[in-house]
């Protein structure tokens, strides 16, 4: 079974739209999977529209005190999923759940599969410029650490197994680098459109950069001590520091 875990703040809107469509997705495909919404006590009620959904779809939340961060809810996500296929997706619509099916053949000869918005077939909608330099700068930051064209991606798929008594100890919001520099598995990267959220504010702000910044320095440090390359071997496992 597959685990599309969604973290979400201040997401009522576009959750309504995108779970149907997840949903839609996998039926066709006939794949059985459900979503697991971890909410970080959104103001809007969020919470309150997901246990809704559920009424209709396989859907599961788990609701958490306060802003604990994106890669944290993913990591609990992740530790209350059911499937040995684990995926993790935005609830801002950026990212397409067509491409799940796609992704989920792909993981059959991979460890991990990335939504990606910067190989053949992928692009990005309706940017600024400056925001497509930050995103390259960053992603480029990255590209000792990693082959993966599109780092950043916060859309990505991994073979459950791939992080059983794993290490994982994510800083911000990039965790599939994360598992992507700490683990080295075989990867995948399948083309997606990437469209801006037509409803809620982005998070990405002062904050989370600097958290990608020390994130990275941790990864490099990591990378240095287990003087291991890029996409070969693998870490020490890693286990979840979420509760």
């Amino acid at each position: 079974m597959l685990s599309i875990v969604i973290p979400t703040y201040n997401e009522r809107e576009n959750l309504q739209v995108l779970v149907p469509r997840i949903f839609d997705a996998l039926s066709r495909a006939g794949i059985e999977g459900e979503v697991i919404v971890v909410d970080d006590n959104s103001p809007d009620g969020t919470a309150g529209i997901a246990e809704k959904l559920a009424e209709r779809h396989n859907v599961r939340v788990v609701r958490r005190a306060g802003k604990m961060g994106l890669s944290s809810a993913v990591l609990e996500g992740f530790i209350h999923a059911r499937g040995d296929v684990l995926c993790a997706m935005d609830a801002d619509l950026s990212h397409p759940p067509e491409a799940i099916p796609e992704m989920m053949d792909k993981l059959k000869e991979s460890d991990m599969v990335f939504g990606s918005r910067n190989v053949t077939g992928g692009g990005i909608e309706s940017w600024s410029v400056y925001r497509k330099v930050v995103s390259r700068g960053a992603a480029l930051l990255a590209r000792p650490l990693t082959h993966v064209r599109d780092p950043m991606s916060g859309f990505f798929m991994v073979n459950r197994s791939l992080l059983d008594d794993a290490d994982l100890n994510p800083r911000g919001f990039k965790i599939g680098l994360e598992i992507a520099v700490r683990c080295s598995p075989a990867i995948t990267e399948v083309p997606i459109m990437f469209r801006n959220r037509t409803s809620g504010e982005s998070k990405l702000g002062a904050g989370e950069v600097w958290n990608y910044l020390l994130h990275l320095k941790g990864l490099y440090l990591f990378r240095m001590k287990s003087r291991l390359r890029p996409g070969r071997g693998c870490a020490n496992h890693i286990k979840s520091t979420a509760k």
